[in-house]
């Protein structure tokens, strides 16, 4: 799967959002930054797990190239993302619970979508949309809606 010229300019301020030190790759330091900005709290084994996955030149980093791979396979993912389970999973990271009752923020989502991952997308467009009860809170159906947007 290839992505877009677009998609390939919108990867680049991510990946450069996430870049903290302009060193032109993400490091373990990073990745936990990121991760636990959304609500993640991975270990040492398993971040260096996710990297050694993509780190094709064994440097214990992850270059542009390298993050362009990362995009691409969570691409594939999310085009077969049908599965319930992997809805919650997103719900609950998020904020929501896993039983489904609770919410997700507005500002959260923001967050996640402008500053976390730096995309270029109308998320305030698509949440007042999807926020179908003008609550500013996200329910389970309406982020299944959004996240099929």
């Amino acid at each position: 799967m290839v992505l877009s010229q677009e998609e390939i300019d919108s990867c680049r301020g991510a990946f450069l959002a996430f870049d903290k030190d302009r060193s032109g790759t993400i490091d373990v330091w990073e990745l936990r930054q990121v991760l636990e900005a959304m609500g993640q709290a991975p270990t040492e084994d398993e971040l260096f797990q996710m990297i050694s996955e993509v780190d094709d030149n064994m440097s214990g980093s992850i270059d542009f190239g390298e993050f362009l791979k990362v995009v691409e396979s969570q691409k594939r993912r999310a085009e077969n993302f049908d599965d319930e389970n992997d809805m919650i999973d997103a719900f609950v990271a998020c904020g929501g619970m896993p039983d489904r009752s609770g919410h997700v923020k507005r500002e959260t989502l923001i967050k996640i979508i402008k500053h976390d991952f730096g995309l270029m997308i109308d998320i305030e467009e698509l949440i007042n949309k999807i926020d179908t009860d003008g609550s500013g809170e996200i329910e389970f159906e309406e982020f299944k809606i959004l996240l099929s947007s």
